[in-house]
């Protein structure tokens, strides 16, 4: 799964799923509808910190400590699940359509807006009982990787690659968008991976002549700095995944472990 910072919780394609008509509500009403998804992201990262402060073992000696390292580490260690981006985008909406009644005192629209309000509301009491997912080692998600090509023996080709980034513990953050490159008769494909976390020991790179069809080409991890090349046939390995588990949740004050 995605981290909570790896990107946007929800995008407007999924809001439509809630509201099939929004993008005609936001473009009648002004409403820039990726400026709510934002910020409402921002509102959410702001609860939930709030919530996992709450959460830290109470002895003043150490809560100082822990609540520092809490207030650097941020929500980066949460994992994006499906519970929290129902609340995102429970409270997508009710930005929305606050500011669709806002703007023409509607009440459809202020209908809407007591609505999701409320949804947002229980969606967050819900993802909390559930729990907050929490990694041990978050791994950002990965730049899209830079495509160049050198001179070799390879055959003109369109190729798409995602990358991603890799821990000494073997686990896998999130894959990058999709680069996309074509290649003249001569030419073979050349991938790096740029900008690696500090936790990061290595890199995966996934290829594959059409967008959805990427498959695992690194037999090991490629270490940081260096480049990959295609050098033959496409390898037939693993499909791209969608990032880390969570190692725990955080219910109430009791951390509920992964067995």
């Amino acid at each position: 799964m995605a981290l909570f910072t790896d990107g946007q919780l929800n995008a407007i394609v999924d809001l439509q799923n809630y509201e099939t008509r929004i993008l005609d509500v936001a473009s009648a009403e002004g409403i820039d509808l990726a400026g709510k998804i934002a910020l409402a992201q921002d509102e959410v990262a702001n609860e939930l910190l709030m919530f996992l402060l709450k959460r830290l073992p109470f002895v003043e000696s150490q809560w100082i400590a822990q609540a520092a390292i809490r207030q650097k580490i941020g929500v980066s260690d949460v994992v994006a699940t499906k519970p929290l981006r129902q609340w995102h985008a429970h409270k997508t909406l009710a930005f929305v359509y606050r500011d669709a009644y806002n703007n023409q005192l509607n009440d459809r629209y202020q209908g809407k807006w007591t609505e999701y309000e409320q949804l947002a509301k229980t969606s967050s009491q819900n993802y909390l009982r559930i729990g907050v997912g929490i990694v041990a080692g978050p791994i950002p998600r990965a730049c899209t990787p830079v495509l160049s090509t050198v001179a070799g023996n390879g055959l003109a080709a369109t190729y798409y690659t995602a990358v991603t980034w890799v821990d000494q513990a073997g686990q896998e953050g999130s894959p990058s968008d999709v680069g996309q490159a074509t290649i003249s008769a001569g030419q073979q494909l050349a991938v790096a991976a740029v900008k690696p976390p500090v936790n990061a020991s290595g890199w995966n790179v996934y290829v594959g002549e059409t967008p959805n069809a990427l498959a695992l080409q690194s037999s090991t991890p490629i270490g940081i700095g260096s480049s990959w090349t295609v050098t033959g046939v496409l390898s037939a390995g693993a499909q791209p995944g969608d990032g880390q588990q969570p190692n725990w949740y955080l219910v109430d004050h009791h951390a509920i472990e992964r067995g």
